[in-house]
């Protein structure tokens, strides 16, 4: 027999997988800002080669 009675395994595995989910939600969540970030990255990227189009066709 366990050494912890059943109540308290149940209580064990309820807590470890509520913290295995909020791991998971947070990985997601992190992943979106990342898509994000990088989306934002791309179009000032894109913005700023617009603005130096004119300075380059100068030179």
């Amino acid at each position: 027999m366990s050494e912890n009675p059943s109540h308290v395994q149940g209580y064990r595995e309820t807590k470890a997988a509520k913290a295995a989910e909020r791991h998971n939600q947070a990985n997601e969540v992190w992943a979106e800002v990342e898509v994000e970030r990088q989306a934002f990255d791309e179009q000032t990227a894109k913005l700023r080669a617009m603005r130096l189009a004119p300075e380059n066709a100068e030179s």
